[in-house]
């Protein structure tokens, strides 16, 4: 079930990422726990201070940093999104015009939109989407166009809406919980190796005239009713290709949509995947940081679903980024004696 797909004039450049700004980077540090030393205590007043790109570490907290505006070229990480107490909690983040060449790594946040701009002609180009937990990411290109966008390697918990002024999309290694997908453009998107785990099935809209291709994905649900991967095109099509579906509740079964505007190819439905641990992924009661996604050896699926020589992390540390835990420490010290404390340390 390996395959390769070319779009049509699919040009994605996301060497952007790696690329060098001609900027002097500083690094800036956000903590809004109380005392604590830190640059910042509030994420806003950091973005508004920072130039051009900079860098802003946003610490793990309890406390959510609030709604932010990104109007400016950063990188913004935070420590994790599902990480128990290492956390780094963020409200709706907007995207707005300055933005371009933006990362956003390591937050849990809920949604990441275009804020309302009347009259919008503003380009926003080069943005990253990695390592996140989003509640939904909505009307990406809705006023401004976008261009040159990577998701990659987050959980979505509720929906994906990309509207129509977007060009040079991938959507790639994520988790989605939600129930829908609506994209409206297509034409220079690539939608593959995702895992979909709603527990009532999923809806994916093509709200375009153009092919919409769906590849290497792996759906899966537990209901005790029948289901189906619904696709709806208005007067588009959509190409299904080396996808996998399941019912947990077998023999319940999880099949795709058929139609005259759909094409279903070397797919395999009612198959189980066989994760290494599922837990109780696809029943509704959804929590990504236990699982083990990764497929057992007897598997018949290939480099379908959210790896394909991507690691993804279930608990949302940041991709290149190394952490270090506190393990264990000395609960009572006697006076002017040592405080024990283990750490550990990995690079992600």
């Amino acid at each position: 079930m390996k395959t390769s797909i070319l779009l049509k004039q699919l040009l994605f450049c996301f060497l952007f990422s790696a690329s060098t700004l001609l900027y002097a980077q500083t690094t800036h540090i956000v903590n809004n726990n109380v005392g604590t030393d830190a640059d910042f205590t509030d994420l806003q007043a950091a973005i508004d201070a920072a130039a051009n790109g900079d860098i802003i570490h946003v610490q793990q907290s309890s406390t959510s940093y609030g709604n932010i505006t990104l109007n400016k070229e950063l990188t913004i990480i935070g420590r994790s999104h599902s990480d128990a107490s290492y956390s780094s909690q963020v409200g709706t983040i907007n995207l707005a015009e300055g933005c371009s060449n933006s990362t956003i790594k390591g937050l849990q946040t809920g949604t990441i939109t275009e804020p309302f701009v009347s009259g919008a002609t503003h380009a926003i180009e080069n943005l990253v989407l990695q390592d996140n937990r989003v509640s939904q990411i909505s009307n990406l290109g809705l006023y401004g166009t976008f261009n040159n966008m990577l998701i990659q390697g987050n959980v979505i918990d509720s929906g994906l809406n990309i509207a129509a002024k977007t060009s040079n999309v991938l959507i790639t290694n994520n988790l989605i919980n939600g129930s829908s997908v609506s994209l409206s453009m297509v034409d220079t998107l690539l939608f593959t190796n995702n895992v979909f785990s709603y527990f009532n099935g999923v809806s994916i809209s093509n709200n375009t005239s153009d092919l919409l291709n769906i590849s290497n994905c792996i759906f899966v649900m537990e209901r005790t009713l029948d289901r189906t991967v619904f696709l709806s095109s208005g007067s588009g099509t959509i190409q299904v290709t080396n996808c996998i579906t399941y019912n947990y509740n077998s023999p319940s079964n999880y099949t795709f949509t058929t139609g005259s505007n759909i094409t279903l190819t070397n797919n395999q439905e009612n198959i189980d995947p066989l994760f290494v641990d599922r837990a109780t992924l696809g029943d509704g009661s959804f929590s990504p940081e236990l699982y083990n996604l990764n497929l057992q050896g007897s598997s018949t699926v290939v480099d379908d679903g959210l790896y394909q020589n991507y690691n993804f992390k279930p608990l949302g540390t940041p991709t290149g980024l190394p952490s270090i835990k506190i393990d264990t420490y000395s609960p009572t010290v006697p006076k002017n004696s040592d405080l024990t404390v283990t750490i550990s340390a990995k690079t992600n």
